[in-house]
């Protein structure tokens, strides 16, 4: 059996409770029999202050592997991102007993057809499409998975299935028809700040939770004290959740289960921001991580 621990948009920069949250995870795994944890984005900015980070999560001693997502690139090229992950590339794969690992880099646009990496300086929202998965990684994602022997797991930042207004991939339908004609026990994505999972030609696409908080933008709400909300001020726009959200896979053979988790909102609720049905950019924005098993 495969074990593996799996998180997902911390944005440490703009929590003020980023370390706790850090830390608290790190203490609930290191006692966890698992061959790796992976961090599927937006874990914070490439900064020297932020190493921290990284150190803290190698302590747990066990392989960390991480994906790309569009925050971690909003004011950096991506490689100055590989340089502070310690990656020579953001696409990339590996292989634990008979199943192999794919990690896509989803943080791609394209302007008159040619694939660029997403820089948030360069991104024209009316006329780029946004986000995609480059055209040469999709040739090689192909070449990857053609062992007919092994079972394939797909990491991304954004979703290969959400069709909620432009959150998904925008050529999902293409690494749909790859992964679904092999062995692929499941995709699993972050980005969409909440829980959801659709089995799409017997494919599970699961999106993980933020392991810190719902974005609204709706309405602007002060739960904090003035100096927090100074010191952060995108916290008007957010809901907090209490504990630090992540999720456990254990994968035997080809059948795949995860465990999640539930927690609470910290002060405001979707409620309190006009969300009534507790649905955001196509997800299901509860305080919880969503168990799943096939």
């Amino acid at each position: 059996m495969i074990r593996f621990a799996a998180f997902t948009d911390v944005h440490f920069d703009h929590v003020f409770d980023g370390d706790s949250r850090i830390d608290e995870f790190v203490k609930r795994i290191s006692n966890e029999p698992l061959d790796f944890i992976i961090s599927l984005g937006d874990l914070c900015y490439p900064i020297e202050e932020n190493k921290k980070i990284i150190t803290k999560l190698n302590r747990i001693n066990i392989p960390i592997y991480y994906v790309i997502g569009n925050h971690d690139s909003d004011c950096y090229s991506q490689e100055t991102v590989m340089d502070f992950l310690n990656l020579n590339t953001l696409n990339y794969s590996f292989i634990i007993e008979n199943t192999k690992f794919i990690v896509l880099n989803s943080c791609y646009m394209k302007q008159n057809d040619i694939d660029y990496p997403y820089y948030k300086k360069n991104f024209e929202k009316e006329s780029d499409v946004y986000p995609v998965v480059s055209k040469v990684q999709i040739k090689w994602l192909q070449r990857e998975m053609n062992d007919e022997n092994l079972n394939y797991v797909i990491f991304s930042h954004h979703s290969l299935a959400n069709d909620f207004n432009k959150r998904g991939v925008a050529n999902r339908q293409v690494i749909q028809n790859i992964i679904s004609s092999k062995k692929t026990i499941m995709s699993i994505n972050g980005h969409d700040h909440g829980t959801d999972c659709k089995v799409i030609s017997g494919v599970p696409y699961y999106t993980l939770n933020s392991m810190s908080y719902i974005w609204h933008g709706l309405r602007e709400v002060y739960p904090y004290s003035n100096l927090i909300h100074k010191e952060y001020p995108y916290l008007k726009d957010m809901i907090l959740y209490k504990e630090a959200l992540y999720c456990i896979v254990e994968i035997n053979d080809d059948k795949v289960k995860i465990k999640g988790m539930k927690s609470e909102y910290q002060c405001t609720t979707p409620e309190d921001v006009g969300i009534c049905d507790r649905k955001w950019n196509g997800v299901s924005i509860e305080a919880k991580v969503l168990d799943f098993q096939q």
